[in-house]
């Protein structure tokens, strides 16, 4: 009985030996984390483009990322601060109204390119679009959560011209 106790012992030891070799012996999968930011490289509009009320505006933008994208946003807003970035104070003409925009959409993969058309209203909220310099900033993030921004300056003027693109 004694002989068998031990050679169970002798078993379960071996048996423990083996698992902590073949534990010991794997290496640990490492974790990496992303950190870098993904960019956007914007083709259109450029910057101080001009558009009219009632235009269109064309977006072209090509996204990239060393892991994988994400998703963007595309936000047009009235430099009526001076280009701050804050939210758009009171004017002092009631008779006009600054035009607020955001578009979003998903992207995936390390590179995605990127058009569309956005329509420049005439009217907002029943007066005319506040004429000037807009700001149009760019948001990308990546799947890690990682986050760039890029902006740019248009104008809406009704003494714009036309712009031909081509797609």
């Amino acid at each position: 009985m004694i002989k068998k106790i031990k050679m169970k012992n002798v078993k379960n030891i071996s048996a423990l030996l083996f698992a902590s070799l073949v534990i010991l012996s794997c290496e640990k999968d490492e974790v990496v984390v992303d950190t870098t930011k993904p960019t956007v490289t914007i083709s259109e509009p450029h910057n101080e483009d001009q558009f009219a009320p009632g235009s269109e505006l064309h977006f072209e933008a090509v996204f990239a990322d060393n892991v994988a994208l994400a998703s963007y946003k595309i936000d047009i807003h009235f430099n009526a601060d001076g280009h701050s970035h804050r939210p758009a104070s009171a004017h002092e003409e009631d008779d006009h109204e600054a035009w607020d925009f955001e578009h979003t959409g998903k992207l995936s993969g390390p590179s995605q390119q990127v058009m569309e058309h956005f329509d420049i209203p005439k009217m907002v909220n029943g007066k005319p679009i506040e004429e000037g310099e807009y700001h149009l900033g760019v948001y990308t993030i990546d799947a890690a959560g990682n986050q760039s921004v890029v902006w740019r300056a248009i104008d809406i003027t009704d003494g714009a011209e036309a712009h031909d693109h081509e797609h």
